[in-house]
């Protein structure tokens, strides 16, 4: 195993976002059918508020890849100048 970190590309927060918002298929089985409807409130409540959560870190992750990017530029038309200022 080495040491180097792997990486990470800021494109494939897209499919990580993605990924996490879209509700994965579940099987019903007999023991769902069987619980009492105040679990099954309880568990819709949980679920409703883990997608808000999920919606929230979504948005900051946008957020953060738009910031990424506009540093990124940033940091591209300084070593642009950089360079003219070196040649000129």
């Amino acid at each position: 195993m080495t040491d180097k970190p792997l990486g990470f590309n800021i494109n494939d927060l897209g499919k990580v976002l993605e990924d996490a918002v879209t509700p994965t298929k579940r099987r019903r089985t007999a023991t769902s059918r069987t619980r009492s409807s105040s679990t099954n409130d309880m568990d819709a409540a949980l679920r409703r508020a883990v997608r808000v959560e999920l919606e929230d870190t979504n948005r900051a992750i946008r957020d953060l890849t738009d910031e990424v990017t506009r540093l990124r530029k940033s940091n591209e038309d300084l070593l642009a100048k950089l360079a003219k200022l070196a040649r000129g």
